[in-house]
């Protein structure tokens, strides 16, 4: 039963697990941020109304000229 754990794609895949874990604990001892927290808060809340459903009915028509080809 244990002879399938000794396998060395199961030992690979426990090295990249290790080494992902160890990284975002080591992440998380980093101190915050707060301006680029804002930053990115801000660009945030620009593409949350660029990509809305209310400008889906505005872009619908230019998009459908692009794929007929008009444009």
């Amino acid at each position: 039963m244990l002879d399938n754990f000794n396998n060395i794609w199961v030992m690979l895949l426990c090295i990249i697990l290790l080494l992902f874990i160890i990284k975002k604990i080591y992440n998380l001892n980093k101190p915050f941020d707060e301006k680029r927290f804002i930053e990115q808060y801000v660009n945030q809340q620009k593409l949350q109304n660029n990509f809305s459903f209310k400008a889906i009915p505005h872009t619908l028509p230019k998009l459908a000229s692009y794929y007929v080809g008009l444009n």
